[in-house]
């Protein structure tokens, strides 16, 4: 199977002391063990409590493999002191995780300044 068409791309910076992971194309089973990666140096870069903002606005497939993956960083995180916070507001990726109901789990938030305005980081 070609893969090609598989893209994702990621990209790190730091705003104000928060790892921000921007992430766009597709998170699926190809494409997971790359995005773990990047996260995980994220967490490594990160400044507890200070948290790891996961920005998914240009993900356009997010599969079982990569809601999997964003509930083990989120274990990973708030186990260092720190917590995951997603910006989603696509329907391809806002959809898997309101059917899972893993919205109220998840701390997902709809823009990247509602993100960096987490309390606690004023």
């Amino acid at each position: 199977m070609p893969t090609e068409n598989v893209v994702l791309r990621t990209t790190i910076e730091s705003v104000g002391g928060v790892v921000v992971v921007h992430v766009a194309g597709e998170v699926d089973r190809v494409t997971a063990d790359d995005l773990s990666g990047c996260l995980a140096g994220a967490l490594g870069s990160a400044h507890p409590p200070a948290p790891v903002v996961v920005d998914l606005s240009e993900v356009n497939f997010l599969g079982a493999c990569g809601i999997g993956l964003l509930l083990d960083h989120q274990d990973r995180c708030l186990s260092r002191g720190s917590a995951l916070v997603l910006v989603a507001r696509t329907p391809e990726v806002l959809r898997p995780l309101q059917v899972l109901e893993l919205t109220s789990v998840l701390d997902v938030r709809p823009s990247l300044v509602d993100a960096l305005a987490v309390p606690g980081l004023a």
